[in-house]
Formats: structure tokens, sequence, C-alpha cells
């Protein structure tokens, strides 16, 4: 990768000083950067100076992240937005292009995008921005010169949008589980184990509730009709707000005791467990503090942050399913 950059520093800067003089007129093959149909792009591979790297594949109904993840929607969303719109905004002078490939060089990226047999279909780098902020400095490979491009009615830089890093493309999904593949749910509160439960598949359309403790005295009331399968369609599509991978207190975090422990079961005995605690508390007009954000360690592998208005209607306890709708206190 040092070498490519190295060879695009020095060697791009010696063709521009040979260059003929129509390269860069409108019609040139090294203005083309954009790929309209997006439809046509199964791969995308991207790379920077620090030796990071992404490489995005297109799936059935998904996008894979270097082959173990699942990409982040709104992320390879607006990357093919940005690659369907790219467009030269001007030529630059040729005063310019000396600065311009030394920005290349020394913080540009490198794009690569394949088509469904493997074939290349467009491979340039992404640098710095312009002074005024309104356009990003452009180059094709094995063109002799390098352009400023932008996206029609956007106004921002380029380079941020081609992105790199684990926490950056993973899909920050918590729970997406089809009611009917789920066998069971364990909410424990630490803290308030009479309201922790066990709701459990009876059979095709029936469930149990009972308390998660041995030592919880069980309501033997009937069920709330429906209930059950309103719960379990919250567990449908639940997201996190970001990655929190390098926050400094994560460790110290996660020595506490959580406020809630989730345990799902599916049908097929693969399981998911995320701990819950409180991370950010705000206080009503009233003076009452609420939890507007918990953490979330999802499996003992990500650490993330979560809306207590995305997740709180799963923060429910044992007497819920039995009596008047309410949620656990936090």
């Amino acid at each position: 990768m040092a070498v490519l950059f190295i060879l695009l520093g020095g060697g791009a800067w010696y063709v521009i000083s040979v260059k003929n003089a129509e390269s860069g007129s409108r019609n040139s093959w090294d203005m083309e950067f954009a790929v309209p149909n997006t439809e046509d792009i199964y791969k995308i591979f991207i790379a920077g100076r620090n030796g990071q790297t992404a490489t995005l594949e297109r799936k059935e109904e998904y996008w894979m992240y270097n082959g173990k993840y699942r990409a982040r929607p709104s992320a390879v969303s607006t990357l093919l937005e940005t690659i369907a719109k790219i467009n030269v905004r001007y030529i630059p002078p040729q005063a310019t292009e000396k600065h311009m490939i030394k920005s290349l060089a020394a913080e540009g990226i490198k794009v690569e995008i394949y088509d469904k047999a493997g074939k290349v279909m467009k491979s340039y780098y992404v640098g710095g921005v312009t002074n005024d902020e309104l356009g990003t400095y452009v180059m094709m490979e094995n063109a002799e010169r390098p352009y400023v491009a932008h996206i029609p009615s956007f106004v921002g830089q380029l380079r941020v949008r081609y992105l790199l890093g684990d926490d950056n493309w993973k899909d920050r999904t918590v729970f997406s589980e089809k009611p009917e593949s789920i066998q069971s749910i364990t909410v424990e509160y630490p803290k308030m184990k009479s309201e922790s439960f066990r709701l459990e598949k009876v059979d095709e359309a029936s469930y149990a509730v009972v308390p998660y403790f041995s030592t919880t005295p069980r309501i033997n009331t009937p069920v709330r009709k429906g209930v059950p399968e309103a719960y379990l369609l919250q567990y449908e599509q639940l997201g996190a707000e970001s990655f929190e991978t390098r926050n400094p207190d994560r460790d110290s975090v996660m020595s506490l005791v959580p406020f809630a422990i989730v345990t799902v079961k599916k049908t097929d005995s693969t399981e998911k467990v995320v701990r819950f605690w409180p991370a950010i508390t705000l206080e009503t007009r009233e003076g009452r503090n609420y939890i507007d954000r918990f953490y979330a360690d999802v499996d003992r592998q990500d650490f993330m942050l979560v809306q207590d208005r995305v997740f709180g209607p799963i923060f429910r306890g044992y007497r819920y399913f039995y009596e008047g709708a309410q949620r656990v206190k936090n």
C-alpha cells in the first residue's frame, strides 16, 4: 500500500508534467467517476494510507463488510449515493495540481468498484478538500491529472462518505428477530428480582410467562390476552445509536451490576445475551430523573450506546403480563 501511494505522489506528478494539452477536457474518460446504476455494483474496496481497508460485498438482501459482519444499511446507502452522483465540479488550474497530488498521496484513499463478474468498473483516489470546503480532490487511477469533485446539491467534502473502520461499517442492530423464531426470552433485573421473568413458547400459538427466580411467587391469574405476542414484536428491529468500542469507561461500566440482562433464545437453539447499564440521566421539568440512554454489552463482544425511547418497551416486569401496563422503573 505504501508503494502505491509513493507511486501516486511521484509518478503521477511526472506524468502530469508531460501530459498533452487536451487532457482534462470535458469529454475526457478520466473525469467519469460516477457509476449511475448502482445495481450493477457487487463489490466495493476502500483502502487508506494507514493500512485500513473495507471490503463490501453485495448479498441477496444485505451487504457484507470484510467478510464477517453485516454492513450498516444507512452507511451503504450513503456510499452508493456518492458513487452514483460524484461529479467533476471543475478542472483545477495547472498551478494547483502539484498541491493536489501531494494531498492525494498523503491523505487520499483508494476506491475500487467491481461488477458481478468481478471486473473493475471504476478505480480512483479521493483526497482532501478545497479551501472553500465545497470540493474534494479526486484522481482516476492511471490518469494524468487530478480534479475537484462534488455531488450536485450537496455541500461538504466527499472523503467522509468513504468510511473506514469496523465501528463505522458494522451493522448496529442489537435484536432483529421474527416472533415465530423465538423460543424464549428472559429478562433479569438483578436489583428487582421480583420483576424478572421468562417468556417461553409452549406451542405455535401459546406462551407462558413465569418468574425468572424461583423465590418469586407465581401469579395464578391468566396471562393478558395478546400481551406476550405484542411483547415479542418489540424484538423485530432494535438498533443501537453507536458503538462505544473505545470508550475509556468501558471496563469500569462492565464491572458494575447491570440494570437488566436480556437473553433471547431462538428455536434453532442459538442465543443472544445483552446486558444494559444506565449511561445518560436527564432531569424533567418536574425535577424527576430518568435514564435517557443505556450502555449495552452484546454477547460480550460489542459495547454500544442505545436509546431508552427505542429499547424502553422491552423493559417490562413480570406483573405487566398479568395486570396494568407498566414498565420497570430504571
